[in-house]
């Protein structure tokens, strides 16, 4: 109950839908709706003057005082000097239930943290179908869609990383997030500036160091785009000054000049469906996409190969979360899916189950 601030209405006590007391407002605010313990509440009841807020008062017959608002009337609480305090509690009150919401919600979080590692603490992976089981001791008619999203929020929420398609660990790892330069942050605006609509990728080879033994002394920036636009971007670079830019070199430039030279720009063709991530508005590589790279392009990369390579891919999948469904895909499309998975299968550490799924 509720009622209006106009005094030509007489404070006329009328239902409102509003459920939260913050919703109100403030005893000094003119306008809205306020309790029907201020302002014309108190005329309703008493049919006196209130002459801090209004000069005349209207009486009328509407409503009555009945035994609960005269009980409530003398009630310490309602008196004019408690009244900020009782609204303050009544704000603190929507804080507090927010609180306890959030606080469910923690809990919740923690219950299945604490089950998922009943069920599976003892594996290094586990399927989708035996999540899928999981779950479905709780709620025997989980549907498919209910599923996916509840692995969603496991992801989201860190409880699980997902290895491939169809497994999954507890082992919490980050994504690996790489760390864009000064030139690389250059190039990529200038670039996406004159050609707005062009698929772009950057990066550096500088990012690899810390999973490298052997690191190079000369780094690389690579540039990717789409096949079509190499060549407008190649004079796009030049005419902005860069220097030191090198147009799909081959072997006798790679050889000859690219590693001799300082902060070499390299210009490649972008494969479609490649997999990329936007880091501070900048697109860039995964960390899928990095080792594809390095694996597909042995002349270009030549100081990652090898057992660089296995020792460099090694490290990462200890330190960061590596989907190899998505990195093989990605090899299929480089054409080397089935040459790379050989070299993972034989000469690496990582889990097989992984690599076959």
């Amino acid at each position: 109950m509720q009622t209006t601030e106009f005094s030509s209405l007489y404070g006329l006590l009328y239902t409102s839908k509003t459920l939260s007391m913050s919703a109100t407002n403030w005893l000094s605010l003119p306008g809205g709706i306020t309790h029907p313990f201020t302002f014309h509440g108190f005329k309703s009841f008493f049919k006196k003057r209130t002459g801090l807020f209004h000069g005349r008062c209207c009486p009328h017959n509407k409503h009555k005082p009945n035994h609960l608002s005269l009980k409530l009337a003398k009630c310490p609480l309602f008196e004019f000097k408690y009244l900020p305090q009782f609204f303050i509690y009544c704000h603190s009150f929507d804080f507090l239930l927010s609180l306890f919401h959030k606080t469910n919600k923690e809990l919740a979080k923690n219950f299945t943290a604490r089950k998922l590692k009943e069920e599976f603490g003892n594996k290094v992976t586990f399927t989708r179908g035996e999540l899928f089981d999981f779950y479905c001791q709780f709620d025997p008619e989980l549907k498919e869609s209910t599923f996916r999203w509840r692995i969603f929020n496991l992801k989201a929420k860190q409880i699980i990383t997902s290895n491939s398609r169809n497994l999954f660990t507890l082992a919490f790892k980050p994504v690996f997030i790489p760390e864009i330069g000064e030139t690389e942050g250059k190039i990529y605006s200038k670039v996406k500036k004159h050609f707005p609509d062009l698929k772009q990728c950057i990066w550096s080879t500088r990012i690899a160091n810390e999973f490298m033994l052997h690191i190079p002394v000369r780094f690389l920036n690579i540039l990717q785009v789409e096949k079509e636009a190499l060549e407008p971007v190649f004079d796009f670079l030049k005419d902005q000054n860069f220097s030191n830019v090198f147009f799909q070199p081959g072997e006798k430039e790679i050889k000859r000049y690219i590693y001799e030279t300082e902060s070499a720009i390299i210009l490649l063709p972008l494969i479609s469906k490649s997999p990329t991530q936007v880091v501070n508005l900048v697109n860039s590589v995964t960390i899928e996409k990095m080792f594809v790279d390095f694996y597909c392009d042995k002349i270009l990369f030549g100081p990652y190969q090898g057992g660089e390579f296995i020792h460099m891919i090694e490290n990462a999948y200890n330190r960061y979360s590596i989907d190899f469904t998505k990195l093989l895909r990605y090899a299929e499309r480089r054409g080397k899916q089935t040459v790379l998975k050989d070299l993972l299968l034989t000469q690496s550490s990582i889990p097989k189950s992984i690599l076959n799924d």
